[in-house]
C-alpha cells in the first residue's frame, strides 16, 4: 500500500513559505497594530463528510483531534485580524459504490468508508471582541483558511450486491469484507480553501495571560477528491442504473466522488 503521508520534502517547503509569509504579514501589520496577542489552542473536533452530485452519503460524524498557534494582530481593543497555524485532521463516515473488474464481467461493491485527513492551515479572520466584562472578554469571528493535506487514509469495508456475466446482472448476498487501512492520497487534493466562523470567551487571569475557550465550525469551500471513481447513488443503498443502447443492458451510472468535508471544533487555549 503507498504511504498516507505526503512527500516530505515538500512539505518542508510549505511549511518554510508559509512562516515567511506570516513573517512579512506581521511585519507589515506592525505599523498599523497597537499590539499582539498570541496563543497555543487545542481542538478536539467532530467531522464529517458532505456529499455532492449522487457520488456517496454521509453515514455519520467522526471524531478527531487538532492543535494550533494563534497571531492575533491588534487594531483596536475591538478589533483585530486573527491568523496563525492550525494542524488538525477531519473526514467522516461514508458509504458509496464501486465496480471492480472480474473474468466474468463486474463486480459492484458497496464499500463503507472511515475517512482521516491530516491538514497544516493558515487562517485569516476578522476577529471582533466586547470590552472586558468582570475579567471576561467575547469574541465572535469570521474568515477563511487554506489547508495543505499532509496526510489521507482510511478504513474501507467492502460488501459485493451485483454481479454481471454476459446474460446480464444477478445480485448477491455475501457478508462484508475485514476493515483494512488504505491510502487515499491518490484521491485527495492537495488543497483545502476552508470559511471559519467561531464564538468564544476570554477569562484574563493576570496582565495578557487569558483561557481561551470558543466554538469553530471550519467547512471546505470545493471538492476535496480527484481520480476517484464510484457509481452514482442517492441514498447510499442502492444504486442508479440508466440503460445502455450499445449494451442492451442496465449498467450502473458512473461518476466521479465529489464533496468536502467539515467540522465542529472545540478550541481551548492559553493566550498570552
Amino acid at each position: 500500500m503507498k504511504q498516507s503521508p505526503r512527500n516530505p520534502h515538500f512539505m518542508k517547503q510549505f511549511l518554510s513559505i508559509s512562516t515567511s509569509i506570516l513573517l512579512l504579514a506581521a511585519s507589515h501589520t506592525s505599523a498599523f497594530a497597537q499590539g499582539y496577542h498570541l496563543g497555543l489552542t487545542v481542538s478536539p473536533n467532530v467531522s464529517f463528510a458532505d456529499a455532492r452530485e449522487l457520488s456517496h452519503v454521509s453515514n455519520g460524524g467522526l471524531t478527531h483531534f487538532g492543535y494550533g498557534f494563534i497571531f492575533d494582530a491588534m487594531f483596536t481593543d475591538t478589533y483585530a485580524i486573527g491568523t496563525g497555524v492550525n494542524v488538525f485532521y477531519n473526514g467522516g463516515r461514508v458509504a458509496y459504490f464501486e465496480g471492480a473488474p472480474t473474468a466474468e464481467g463486474t463486480v459492484v461493491n458497496r464499500v463503507e468508508l472511515d475517512l482521516k485527513q491530516q491538514y497544516v492551515e493558515i487562517p485569516l479572520t476578522f476577529k471582533m471582541r466586547t470590552k472586558e466584562i468582570g475579567y471576561s472578554t467575547y469574541f465572535g469571528q469570521f474568515g477563511i483558511g487554506l489547508g495543505l493535506n499532509v496526510r489521507s487514509e482510511g478504513t474501507r469495508s467492502a460488501t459485493p450486491i451485483a454481479v454481471s456475466d454476459s446474460l446480464g446482472w444477478a445480485f448477491v448476498n455475501t457478508e462484508a469484507s475485514d476493515p483494512a487501512l488504505v491510502s487515499l492520497v491518490d484521491q485527495t487534493l492537495l488543497f483545502r480553501p476552508s470559511m471559519i466562523i467561531g464564538l468564544g470567551v476570554e477569562r484574563r487571569f493576570t496582565g495578557t495571560t487569558a483561557l481561551a475557550v470558543a466554538l469553530r465550525y471550519n467547512m471546505g469551500l470545493r471538492n476535496q477528491y480527484q481520480a476517484f471513481p464510484v457509481y452514482q447513488t442517492r441514498t447510499g443503498d442502492e444504486v442508479i442504473f440508466e440503460f445502455d443502447e450499445a449494451s442492451g443492458q442496465e449498467l450502473p451510472t458512473a461518476g466521479e466522488m465529489r464533496g468536502k468535508t467539515g467540522q465542529i471544533e472545540l478550541c481551548v487555549g492559553v493566550m498570552f
